[in-house]
């Protein structure tokens, strides 16, 4: 039987205005439009929806992208290896703040780094390459991410999280490790049109005291 992909975005706004739907043709998304919930609460939806429908594999994307090189058989392909994937992320988690993946792993210096990551900077993409791919890690950044169905029935995404946008991914791809899923980042590539965190809000703070109070206890 043929196995079951389900790719799921989240918008504030239409989805014919979105970068992945403008430049999307071979597989087939799931926008949900004019979002208000917070990312968690999204993406738990997505979540019972695939246990329901028997869907295998979730992909969860980001709007504001372009898929590079995503088909079908690359993403069976990577989860061969991997039951939870992602495109850039880190083999260790150093529980301090900042709490940002490509911190927390020790920066690019440390060798701890995988992926890499287009952005576009003056309508050109320019690639940022963490380290070699595919590789295990213990946490995802949530650009892209994809999950398998022995994850996604035993992990949700928490919504006590008191960021509505952050920590998330890290939360969520740390609890699956931890759980002793298999994760992993692919050789999956992406172009992402924003640049990441550019300002560090109130509510991120209170993210950063949530994840490392959340991590620090389960230690």
């Amino acid at each position: 039987m043929s196995k079951k992909i389900f790719y799921f975005s989240a918008t504030a706004g239409k989805k014919e205005d979105t970068l992945l739907y403008q430049t999307t043709d071979e597989e087939e998304i799931f926008f949900k439009e004019n979002n208000t919930d917070s990312l968690q609460q999204t993406y738990n939806k997505a979540l019972d929806f695939c246990i329901k429908e028997k869907i295998d594999y979730l992909v969860l994307s980001h709007d504001d992208v372009i898929f590079e090189n995503v088909t079908r058989e690359r993403i069976l392909k990577n989860f061969e290896k991997f039951d939870m994937f992602g495109v850039a992320g880190a083999t260790q988690c150093s529980l301090n703040k900042p709490v940002l993946w490509h911190l927390m792993g020790g920066g690019f210096q440390g060798g701890n780094l995988h992926g890499a990551v287009a952005h576009l900077s003056d309508s050109k993409k320019q690639m940022t390459a963490f380290g070699p791919y595919p590789n295990r890690a213990v946490m995802l950044d949530g650009v892209f991410l994809a999950i398998s169905k022995k994850v996604f029935k035993k992990v949700k995404f928490d919504e006590s999280c008191p960021s509505r946008w952050h920590m998330y991914d890290l939360d969520y791809s740390l609890t699956a490790h931890n759980k002793k899923f298999k994760v992993g980042v692919s050789d999956i590539l992406i172009t992402h049109a924003s640049p990441g965190l550019t300002n560090v809000t109130d509510e991120f703070k209170k993210g950063e005291d949530w994840f490392l109070k959340k991590h620090k206890t389960s230690k």
